[in-house]
């Protein structure tokens, strides 16, 4: 192994001592993604940026301050839905068209895939003869192209999921935990929790009950109340034993 190492030039070693840990990384990253760790973080502002920077600035700053996801939308509830697809006039989420619009490139994911392709093809290119500049020039190019296409993968899935994916007709018939008391006789509305699409979501909800259903009692879905409003009622003692 020492031979082999010393055999290689100073810029075949450079681009190991850059390939060998982004790889580290992104293996990392991708047993997160798989075991459903590492998708919420950038899939909330990788590639969903409509202006290259205002809109990711305003949605971290609505976490930041605490803004939570109550109404099962996927975004904090200060964010305004209306907003994202008409900013156009103040110009903070103008929607633009084409393949590259709202590319959001310099994310983690994109870094660290530009370092792999970038250590691994320079060291090959460089093995196979070509000079160290133009190696490296060449293994820039591959490594921009992984960013690009990270961003590209992040940004459709994102668009997946906020194009309607969550269909909240499959909540019906499901159980959930009261959240929020969800007050009786369609008095107000509370807040639930419901597993729907292998997601656990969070809704408002509404019952015909004659008694408030308190926090932490099972419920079971039997219908829609609105748009995004679930109709629940006290979930049957078999339901309950069984959850």
């Amino acid at each position: 192994m020492a031979a082999w190492w010393e055999s290689l030039t100073l810029f075949e070693q450079i681009c190991l001592y850059i390939a060998v840990p982004a790889t580290l990384i992104l293996l990392i990253q991708l047993v997160m993604l798989l075991a459903g760790l590492g998708g919420g973080g950038d899939a909330a502002t990788d590639g969903a940026d409509a202006d290259g920077g205002d809109w990711d600035a305003g949605l971290d700053g609505d976490l930041d301050a605490g803004g939570a996801d109550l109404d099962g939308n996927g975004l904090p509830d200060s964010v305004d839905m209306d907003d994202l697809h008409d900013g156009a006039g103040d110009g903070s989420a103008e929607v633009h068209q084409g393949i590259f619009s709202g590319l959001n490139i310099l994310t983690v994911r994109g870094v660290v895939a530009f370092l792999t392709l970038f250590g691994w093809s320079g060291l090959w290119l460089s093995q196979l003869g070509l000079h160290p500049l133009l190696a490296a020039f060449l293994a820039i190019q591959i490594g921009v192209i992984g960013m690009v296409g990270v961003a590209l993968i992040l940004r459709s899935a994102l668009r997946l999921q906020y194009d309607g994916t969550l269909d909240l007709r499959n909540a019906v018939g499901l159980a959930g935990t009261v959240y929020l008391t969800v007050p009786a006789r369609r008095g107000g509305c509370g807040k639930v929790n419901v597993l729907v699409q292998e997601q656990l979501r969070e809704f408002e909800a509404v019952t015909e009950e004659a008694e408030p259903i308190p926090t932490g009692e099972k419920v079971l879905v039997t219908g829609l109340a609105g748009e995004d409003t679930l109709l629940v009622s006290r979930a049957p003692a078999e339901e309950t034993h069984g959850q």
